[in-house]
C-alpha cells in the first residue's frame, strides 16, 4: 500500500480549463485524462489524500459526481477545499473514505500537516520539523523549498497524484530530511485511521 496525495480536480469546472491553462477541449476529456495518469500510479490497494476542491457542483449532484469519483482507483481520503461546501455524509456518499478539515501526522521526528490553503503556513513556519502539504494555488508554484516548507500536490503541477515517498525525495534534495531518510529504518507511513 502507498500514500499518494493530490488536490484541486475541480470536477465539472468547465472554467478550470482556462484558469489554470488546462489542454482539454472540455469537461469530459479533462476528466478522462486526469483519471488515466491517476490510475497510472494509484492501485485500489493505495491511500489517496485529495487536499480539496474536489467540485463546485452543489450536493444535488452527489449521484454525478460519484460516478466519477468511483473511476479514480485507491481508498479516497479528503482535506476540505474552499470550494468544497457540501456535508461531510455527501462526501462519503460521493467515495470518499474519511473527510476533514485539516490532518497531521508524524513520520520520523517530522510532522506532516495536511490543509487545501497554504495561507496556513503560518501554523508551521517556526517548526523546522513541520512539512506543509497543500493545493488550492493550481499552478502558481510547486514548491516553496527551502525558504519555506509548503509543497503543492495539485493536479496542475504534477499532472498525476504524488507518492509520499516522491514528497521526501524533494525535502533530501532541498537538504531538509537526510539522504537516505526513508532508508533509515521504518515503514512509509500507514494512516490507519478507518
Amino acid at each position: 500500500m502507498t500514500m499518494y496525495l493530490t488536490s484541486d480536480w475541480h470536477l465539472f469546472h468547465d472554467a478550470i480549463r482556462l484558469y489554470c491553462s488546462r489542454p482539454y477541449k472540455d469537461v469530459n476529456q479533462m476528466h478522462k485524462d486526469m483519471q488515466f495518469e491517476h490510475n497510472q500510479v494509484v492501485s485500489d490497494k493505495d491511500d489517496v489524500w485529495n487536499l480539496g476542491d474536489i467540485t463546485m457542483l452543489s450536493s444535488e449532484y452527489v449521484g454525478k459526481v460519484k460516478k466519477e469519483i468511483l473511476k479514480f482507483n485507491g481508498t479516497k481520503h479528503l482535506v476540505i477545499g474552499n470550494h468544497d461546501e457540501w456535508r461531510p455524509s455527501s462526501y462519503e456518499k460521493a467515495g470518499f473514505w474519511t473527510i476533514h478539515t485539516a490532518f497531521w501526522f508524524q513520520y520520523k521526528g517530522f510532522t506532516f500537516y495536511l490543509v487545501h490553503d497554504p495561507a496556513k503556513y503560518t501554523i508551521i513556519e517556526n517548526d523546522p520539523k513541520a512539512i506543509m502539504l497543500c493545493g488550492h494555488v493550481h499552478n502558481l508554484f510547486k514548491h516553496l523549498l527551502p525558504e519555506k516548507r509548503v509543497i503543492n500536490v495539485g493536479v496542475d503541477v504534477w499532472k498525476r497524484p504524488v507518492s509520499f515517498k516522491e514528497i521526501i525525495e524533494l525535502l533530501e534534495k532541498y537538504d531538509i530530511v537526510d539522504p537516505g531518510f526513508l532508508d533509515s529504518g521504518g515503514l512509509l507511513p500507514y494512516l490507519d485511521i478507518g
